[in-house]
C-alpha cells in the first residue's frame, strides 16, 4: 500500500505533470498492465495490443524473467516500425515484482529492456495509476463522469481514482481470485474452480478483505459516489445482474442500465453461491453485455462471482449504496502521453534506473531535472 495514495494534493501534481502542455510531435506510449501490452501515439494513429501474463511470470519467481522476449517483440511490433521518443508505464505486475524480486533486478530488467527496444519502461507508483485511470475517464466520458470517483479493477490492483488522488491495493480480479482460491478454496491455483463459492462467501470475504477496506476508509473516508468503469464489473458484474434482474423479482429496482445497489449483489451471489460453472451459464441463459456478444456469461463466468463478492465488501466497508457504471476503454496511454514527467525521465534514464534501485517504486515521483541528460 503506497503511502502516496494518501496524499491527494501531491498525487494530482506528479501523476498528471503539466497535462496541459502539448505532447511531443513524435512519441509513443505503452500501458504495460498485469495482463498484456496496450499502445498509442500523440499523433492518435497507433492502437493495438498484446496478450502477455506478466502476473504469472511474477508468481512463478517473484521476478519479470520468462517474459522478456515476448515484451521486446510486443513493442518492436506494436511500434509500426516508427523511431519515436518511446515511454512506458508498468503498473501491477511490476510493482510487484519491485516488492519480490526487488528493485536491482527489476532495474537490470528494464535496462536490458531499454537496450534492445530503446522504450523507457517505468514501474509507476498507485498513485500515478491511479491518475491516469480518473484522466482517461474523464477524456472519454466528459460531463457524464458525474460521481467524484472511479472504480478501476484490473488484474493485480484495483483503485478508487479521482481528479485529485485516491486510493489502490494490489488485490485485482486475478490476484484476487488467487487469493480466494488459496484462503477458503484451500487451492494453490492461481485460478482454481472458485464456484461454488458456498453460503458463508459474503462473510468470509469481509473477514479476509478487513483490513484492506479499513484502509481504504481512513483514506478516502465514506458514503462518496462512485462510478465502476472496467471490464470485471461493465461487461462482467453489471450485465450478469441485469440478466438475472430480468428473471428474478427480488432484484427488481435495484439494478437498471445505470448501476446496481449494493443489496442486488448480495441477492445475487445468495443465488449464485452453491452453483457450478455450467450452473451459472445455465442460470444466465441469454445473458447479454451492454454491447456485442454475451461476455458476462462466456468470459467472466469462472470469476465473477468472486468479483461480486469483492465489489459488495468495499461498498458494504465504505457505505456505498450503489455503484454507477460507464463503458470506458480504459488504458494508461493517454496518461502517460500526457505526462511529462515520462518525458523528462526518458532523457534521464540511466538516472531513473539508478534512483529505482535505491528508492524503489517512489523514483518516479522524484524530480528528475537533478539528474544530467
Amino acid at each position: 500500500m503506497s503511502a502516496g495514495l494518501r496524499l491527494a494534493a501531491l498525487v494530482a501534481a506528479l501523476a498528471l505533470a503539466a497535462c496541459s502542455q502539448p505532447p511531443e510531435p513524435c512519441r509513443i506510449g505503452y500501458d504495460i498492465g498485469s495482463s498484456g501490452i496496450r499502445v498509442g501515439s500523440a499523433a492518435g494513429d497507433l492502437d493495438g495490443r498484446v496478450s502477455i501474463d506478466y502476473l504469472t511470470d511474477v508468481w512463478a519467481d517473484g521476478v519479470i524473467d520468462q517474459t522478456g522476449d515476448a515484451t521486446v517483440e510486443a513493442l518492436r511490433r506494436l511500434a509500426g516500425g516508427r523511431s519515436c521518443l518511446a515511454v512506458a508505464g508498468g503498473y501491477s505486475a511490476w510493482r510487484l515484482a519491485a516488492d519480490q524480486g526487488g528493485p536491482d533486478r527489476l532495474a537490470d530488467t528494464l535496462a536490458g529492456l531499454h537496450a534492445r527496444t530503446g522504450v523507457a519502461v517505468f514501474v509507476m507508483p498507485q498513485a500515478v495509476e491511479a491518475g491516469y485511470g480518473y484522466y482517461a475517464a474523464r477524456q472519454q466520458l466528459g460531463g457524464r463522469l458525474d460521481t467524484p470517483y472511479i472504480l478501476d479493477i484490473g488484474g493485480g490492483s484495483m483503485q478508487f481514482a479521482a481528479a485529485t488522488g485516491g486510493w489502490g491495493t494490489a488485490l485485482g480480479q486475478k490476484a484476487w481470485r488467487k487469493m480466494f482460491c488459496a484462503k477458503v478454496k484451500g487451492s494453490a491455483e492461481a485460478e482454481c474452480a472458485a464456484n461454488p463459492v458456498g453460503a458463508d462467501a459474503v462473510a468470509r470475504t469481509h473477514a479476509i478483505l478487513g483490513g484492506v477496506v479499513d484502509e481504504a476508509r481512513q483514506a478516502l473516508g465514506s458514503g462518496f459516489a462512485v462510478t465502476a468503469v472496467s471490464a470485471p464489473v461493465v461487461r462482467g458484474i453489471h450485465p450478469v445482474l441485469l440478466g438475472l434482474a430480468a428473471r428474478s423479482p427480488e432484484l427488481a429496482g435495484h439494478v437498471d442500465s445505470d448501476g446496481f445497489d449494493r443489496i442486488a449483489l448480495q441477492r445475487a451471489v445468495a443465488g449464485l453461491a452453491g452453483l457450478t460453472d455450467p450452473a451459472i451459464v445455465a442460470r444466465l441463459d441469454g445473458c447479454a453485455g451492454r454491447e456485442g456478444p454475451p461476455e458476462c456469461a462466456l468470459r467472466f463466468v469462472g470469476s465473477v462471482v468472486t468479483d461480486m463478492l469483492m465489489v459488495e465488501a468495499f461498498m458494504a466497508g465504505l457505505d456505498i449504496p450503489r455503484m454507477r457504471v460507464a463503458q470506458v476503454e480504459l488504458t494508461n496511454v493517454a496518461g502517460i502521453l500526457a505526462d511529462s514527467r515520462a518525458a523528462a525521465w526518458a532523457g534521464r534514464y540511466a538516472c531513473y534506473l539508478d534512483r529505482l534501485r535505491r528508492q524503489g517504486i517512489d523514483a518516479y515521483l522524484s524530480d528528475p531535472a537533478g539528474c544530467s541528460p
